[in-house]
């Protein structure tokens, strides 16, 4: 397994793993980028080729190859292996057995349930006669059949326990098929347990790396409720996480640096369809925090594609809100009213990607649309648009894109520029409107993690070996928690007085479990402490080292004072005697 962890390593250099998820620019040896793991203005991850690692000094997420997979597609280290050996071409030796239901985690049945479910599902739609009406449907909503097949559209049948039987005979149990929400269970004087999905149209949920996780069912009756039937939250979904069709559309996405908001499963579809496949939609629900920060490494600019009725818009307000704490542009597509982008594509596909890219900022399209309710023939009507207006003009960053949004008002409106800065300074938000904080540029911009003072010794140790030398001829393993004595240990059986034997880089002679906390330790004290000279480094040392030693003092002084307290306790003078020896010494050796 370690043969196979290496040959990846040297496959795959670390920043050719992050530049599809973080846009990295050149810093000094390192590279840097806005955080994928949290919404930050101000660059706080880095890259280190020659360390092999990528970490943010904001939230603290990263490490090698293997841990930045992890932490960017939610995987367990297993899965991170398989994928990153599957694009590296390496062959692994211990193959995963074939999946039995028996003795797998609750995450690996369910996503083996929800695959079966998916490819039943199919079957009903392309192999029955009540899927031929349904297809029949699809095809009238303008969807083609590869377009169908390609987003594994399927329908449940209208049975209480066809597709619930079916995976009981794969071997699953009760109880997990309760827990994928698939099958539900209604406690009455016997316990009944049947199909969730009934008689609906099913769109696969897929998360962010193509595993189907949920499903959205749609009513085909006009009295069937709800009208969109959706999976509950498991172990693998969490709605607030996901964005529908985002695994098919992030490539185009990133190659675009942009990305289309849609609200429903067939806005997205149709819009894919329609030449439109960097879209992705919310699924019905609000746009969500983790939903943008799912799209920040791959896109800066963000077109909203929403009902153009009042609901629509207000979604879209609501949205331009909430994108204030990252770093995107946005745009609204306007399309004719009363229309989604499922209808205009019907009948118009050709037009919907010259339409997409018509679309205006969203600063422009609010304040047009302001000026289309209100108009300006009189007072109350000019009153209006400022009152509506403020609070967007008060969350801009920019002073140039705030004065510029004044002067059009004074011009607009036939006011004076003074006067609407006056109405502005008196303006009153309301308890946590996004300009009320818009001075904060990182609103969630995690503290910075303290180092202890040996981690930042030893990483000393590691960035300067030549001047460890100068101060290590003194230092033992009991000066480092225990996580670092290995990394130690390994660093004073290699040094030879000017850094490790044989010319090669520390880094590289550590074992694989050590060596991405030394890794983080090194790029740690490059980045922070940056140009430091080497007298500059050699008082810092010695001021940690001061600090280590008092540390391990004071607590083995408060052990002896304990032991003291007992030893006097339980009546055992010649014990009391020897423990306050051992503390006269512990201040004697102090004082030298």
């Amino acid at each position: 397994m370690i043969d196979s962890v290496e040959e990846i390593k040297a496959r795959l250099p670390i920043e050719e793993l992050v530049r599809p998820y973080v846009q990295l620019k050149k810093a000094g040896r390192s590279l840097k980028g806005l955080c994928p793991f949290h919404a930050e203005k101000t660059p706080s991850f880095i890259v280190s080729p020659d360390r092999g690692i990528a970490y943010c000094f904001g939230c603290h997420k990263g490490g090698d190859i293997f841990r930045f997979m992890q932490e960017i597609e939610g995987v367990d280290f297993v899965d991170a292996l398989k994928i990153l050996a599957e694009r590296t071409g390496v062959e692994l030796k211990q193959e995963r057995p074939s999946f039995r239901p028996a003795g797998k985690d609750e995450k690996e049945q369910l996503l083996h349930i929800h695959e079966l479910a998916t490819s039943f599902y199919e079957r009903c739609l392309w192999n029955t006669d009540d899927g031929a009406k349904v297809l029949g449907y699809l095809r009238r909503r303008g969807l083609k059949d590869e377009t169908i097949r390609s987003f594994r559209i399927g329908f449940a049948p209208e049975s209480f326990e066809t597709t619930y039987t079916m995976l009981l005979k794969e071997g699953f149990t009760r109880k997990i098929l309760v827990s994928s929400g698939i099958a539900q269970s209604r406690e009455t004087t016997v316990e009944k347990i049947y199909d969730r999905f009934r008689g609906r149209l099913i769109f696969p949920i897929l998360d962010h790396m193509g595993r189907v996780v949920a499903f959205g069912g749609r009513a085909l009756k006009k009295d069937q409720e709800p009208k969109y039937l959706n999976s509950p939250e498991t172990v693998i979904y969490h709605k607030s996480n996901v964005l529908y069709g985002f695994s098919k559309a992030k490539s185009v996405i990133k190659a675009k640096n942009a990305t289309v908001l849609v609200e429903g499963y067939m806005d997205m579809i149709a819009a894919f369809q329609a030449g439109v496949e960097n879209a992705v939609a919310t699924s019905g629900t609000a746009l969500t925090s983790q939903q943008l920060r799912l799209l920040q490494p791959f896109a800066e600019t963000l077109y909203l594609s929403f009902d153009m009725d009042s609901a629509g818009q207000d979604a879209a307000r609501r949205a331009y809100d909430l994108v204030q704490d990252y770093d995107f542009q946005v745009k609204v597509v306007e399309l004719p009213e009363g229309k989604d982008i499922a209808e205009f594509a019907q009948n118009n596909a050709e037009k919907l990607p010259e339409v997409i890219a018509q679309a205006k900022l969203y600063g422009d399209y609010f304040y047009h649309r302001l000026f289309l309710t209100y108009g300006t023939a009189d007072v109350h009507a000019k009153r209006k648009i400022l009152q509506d207006f403020f609070p967007f003009i008060s969350q801009l960053r920019s002073t140039i894109e705030k004065d510029a949004y004044v002067r059009k008002l004074a011009h607009d409106l036939n006011l004076q520029e003074k006067q609407i800065y006056d109405e502005l300074k008196n303006l009153k938000l309301p308890v946590g409107h996004p300009a009320r904080t818009f001075k904060n540029l990182d609103p969630v911009q995690p503290v910075r993690k303290k180092m202890a003072a040996d981690e930042l010794f030893l990483g000393f140790l590691i960035e300067f070996p030549r001047i460890a030398g100068l101060i290590t001829s003194s230092i033992s393993e009991e000066y480092f928690s225990t996580d670092l004595k290995p990394i130690y240990k390994h660093f004073a059986d290699q040094y030879n007085g000017q850094g490790v034997q044989e010319g090669k880089g520390f880094l590289a002679t550590l074992p694989y479990e050590h060596a991405e906390k030394a890794s983080l330790l090194s790029l740690y004290i490059s980045e922070v402490y940056g140009e430091i000279g080497e007298e500059a480094v050699e008082h810092e040392m010695k001021v940690l080292l001061d600090k280590i030693i008092k540390d391990i003092s004071n607590t083995k002084r408060e052990e002896l004072g304990r032991k003291v307290k007992e030893a006097e306790d339980k009546g055992e003078k010649e014990e009391y005697l020897r423990l306050l020896r051992e503390i006269d010494d512990l201040h004697l050796k102090a004082k030298r």
